[in-house]
C-alpha cells in the first residue's frame, strides 16, 4: 500500500465513509449481543450462579485491561502493506468468529467461559483499533458526526441481533436456537469488519514521534504485574485477620471470593498508573464519568436477562435444579430470554434513532451538556426497573428510554476524549480509556454479583435472587457520572473543532465542548 505523510489537517469525508466505517462496528455489536444477551442461558444451565456468573464476565475487563492498551500502541507505531489498524481488524474478526461458533457447544462451565475469554479477547483486538480509524481518517470536526454514526451502527446491529429472534417466534412461529444466534453473530461479525478493512483506505502514515514520547506496548503487563503484586499482599492481609472468612481451600465459595477479591483489588492500581500517564485535570473527569458509566452499564448487560427470566417472569433460580426440572421451564425460560432481547433492540432503536440527532444537539448546547443529560435520563431507567417494572409494557418502556444514553455513551464519550488528547496517541489513549469502562466492570461483576447472591428471593415456585439490586446500584452510578460529565471543560483550543451538520457547506466554528 503507497502511503503519504499525515498532513496538517484532514480533508472532510462523505456521508458513505461514515456508513463504511460503522458496517465493521455493527459486526462488533453482533458479537457482543451474544455475549450480553445469551451467555446467562449458556452458562446457568451448566451451574453458574450468580457469584460464578459475576466471575466469568471478568473476561471483559481482564482482556480490556491488557489487551487494548497493548493493540491500541501497537497500531499506533507500526505500518504494514494492509495498514497499521487493518490487520488487527481482521484477526479480532476471524478468531473472535470461531469462538462465537464454539460457545454454545461447550460441554462444561469451565469450556464455556473459556470461549466467552476468547471471544472477548478477539473483539478487544478489532475495537480499539477501529475506534482509532476516526482520528486517522476524519478531521477533528467531523469526530462528533463519526462517534454518531458508530452509535447509529452499533443500534441498528443491535436491533437486529435482538429483534429477529422475536419477529421470528411472533410472525413465523418459529424459535430460532441458542446455537443458530451464535452462528450468525459469527458470520456477521466477519463480514462486516471485512466490509470496513477493504472499503476504509488507511493512507497515512504514522506520526514521527521523539525516543521521550514513545509509549512501550507492554506498559499495560507491566502494570498489571506490579497491580497483582500489591492486590496479593493486601489479599494476604485480609485472609490472615479473617476479614475474607476462614481459610479454607476445599471450600469452593471461598475459592471464588479470593479470586474475585484479587481481581478487584488490582484494578485500583492499575487504574491510578493508567491515568498518571496520560493525565489532565478534564481527562481526569472525563475518566470518572467512565467508570461510574460503566459500573451501571454493566449491571444492565450482566444482570438484566436474569432479571427477567426471574423478577418479571418469576422463574425460580434452576442452577441446582434436576433436568426434568429445568425442561420442564424451557419453554417459558426461552419467552423471557426473547423478551429480554426485544428489550435489548428497543434499547439499541432508540439508540440508533437519536445517535446523529444528539450529534447534531452538541452544536446548540454543547457535548457535555447533551451527554450530561443523557446519562441522567438512563439513570432514571434503571430505578424504574427497580422499582417500577411489573410488565412487560413498563420493561420495554424503560428500556426505550434507557436507549437515549447509550446512544450518548457511545458517541459523546469518545468525542470528549478526543477533544483533550495528544495528535499520534490516538490508539494508546483509547486503550487507555479502556481501562476505565474494564474496571467498573470489574467492580460490577463481583460486588453487585455478591450483592445479588446474598440476597435470595422468596417467589410461589420456589426461590431466587433480588436482581433488581443491580439497578439500583446502576441509577446511582449513572447519575453521579452525570454530575461529573457537567462538570467537564475543555482542556486546550489545540483542535479548530467545529460544529456540524450532515451538509458539510454549513459548518461554522464551535463555541463550546
Amino acid at each position: 500500500m503507497e502511503a503519504i505523510k499525515r498532513p496538517a489537517k484532514l480533508p472532510k469525508v462523505s456521508i458513505w465513509q461514515f456508513i463504511n466505517l460503522c458496517i465493521g462496528g455493527i459486526g462488533l455489536q453482533f458479537a457482543w449481543a451474544m455475549q450480553i444477551g445469551l451467555t446467562s442461558r449458556v452458562t446457568e444451565p451448566l451451574g453458574a450462579t450468580p457469584l460464578i456468573l459475576g466471575l466469568i464476565w471478568l473476561a471483559g475487563p481482564i482482556t480490556g485491561i491488557l489487551v487494548q492498551p497493548i493493540v491500541g500502541t501497537l497500531s499506533d507505531n507500526i505500518w504494514t502493506k494492509f495498514g497499521r489498524r487493518r490487520p488487527f481488524l481482521l484477526t479480532g474478526a476471524i478468531l473472535g468468529a470461531a469462538a462465537l461458533i464454539a460457545m454454545p457447544y461447550a460441554p462444561t462451565l469451565i469450556i464455556a467461559a473459556a470461549s466467552l475469554w476468547i471471544i472477548d479477547i478477539c473483539v478487544n483486538v478489532s475495537m480499539g483499533p477501529h475506534r482509532a480509524l476516526v482520528p486517522d481518517t476524519i478531521p477533528s470536526e467531523q469526530h462528533a458526526l463519526a462517534n454518531s454514526f458508530f452509535s447509529f451502527g452499533a443500534g441498528l446491529g443491535a436491533i437486529i441481533v435482538y429483534g429477529f429472534p422475536y419477529f421470528l417466534k411472533t410472525f413465523f412461529h418459529q424459535q430460532i436456537s441458542i446455537h443458530q444466534q451464535f452462528l450468525i453473530a459469527a458470520i456477521v461479525l466477519v463480514i462486516g469488519m471485512g466490509w470496513t478493512c477493504f472499503t476504509v483506505k488507511e493512507k497515512y502514515l504514522p506520526e514521527e514521534k521523539k525516543a521521550e514520547d514513545k509509549e512501550n506496548p507492554f506498559e499495560a503487563i507491566k502494570m498489571f504485574l506490579i497491580s497483582g503484586l500489591i492486590s496479593a499482599v493486601v489479599l494476604t492481609f485480609l485472609i490472615i485477620f479473617g476479614v475474607l472468612g476462614k481459610f479454607d481451600l476445599s471450600n469452593k465459595d471461598f475459592i471464588i471470593n479470593i479470586l474475585s477479591w484479587f481481581v478487584l483489588i488490582l484494578s485500583f492500581p492499575m487504574l491510578a498508573m493508567a491515568l498518571k500517564s496520560f493525565y489532565t485535570k478534564e481527562i481526569a473527569k472525563i475518566c470518572a464519568m467512565q467508570y461510574f458509566t460503566w459500573i451501571g452499564m454493566m449491571c444492565l448487560f450482566i444482570y438484566f436477562n436474569n432479571f427477567v427470566v426471574h423478577n418479571v417472569f418469576l422463574i425460580p433460580d434452576l442452577t441446582t435444579a434436576t433436568d426434568a426440572m429445568k425442561k420442564a421451564y424451557d419453554l417459558k425460560v426461552m419467552e423471557a430470554t426473547n423478551l429480554s432481547g426485544l428489550g435489548f433492540a428497543f434499547f439499541n432503536a432508540v439508540c440508533f434513532i437519536v445517535s446523529i440527532p444528539l450529534g447534531l444537539l452538541c452544536n446548540k448546547f454543547g457535548k457535555k451538556n447533551v451527554h450530561s443529560l443523557a446519562l441522567l435520563t438512563m439513570g432514571l431507567a434503571f430505578l424504574g426497573f427497580a422499582f417500577f417494572t411489573k410488565s412487560k409494557v413498563e420493561l420495554l418502556c424503560f428500556m426505550a428510554l434507557a436507549g437515549i444514553g447509550w446512544a450518548s455513551i457511545l458517541t459523546l464519550s469518545y468525542a470528549l476524549l478526543m477533544d483533550n488528547i495528544k495528535k499520534g496517541t490516538e490508539g494508546s489513549s483509547l486503550g487507555k480509556m479502556n481501562l476505565f469502562v474494564s474496571g467498573p466492570q470489574i467492580l460490577s461483576s463481583i460486588a453487585v454479583g455478591y450483592l445479588i447472591n446474598k440476597s435470595p428471593l422468596q417467589i410461589q415456585a420456589g426461590t431466587t435472587n433480588h436482581w433488581e439490586y443491580a439497578f439500583i446500584v446502576a441509577g446511582i452510578t449513572m447519575f453521579i457520572a452525570s454530575a461529573v460529565a457537567f462538570s467537564i471543560k475543555r482542556e486546550t483550543e489545540q483542535q479548530d473543532e467545529s460544529k456540524f451538520s450532515l451538509e458539510d457547506e454549513t459548518l461554522v466554528p464551535a463555541e463550546n465542548i
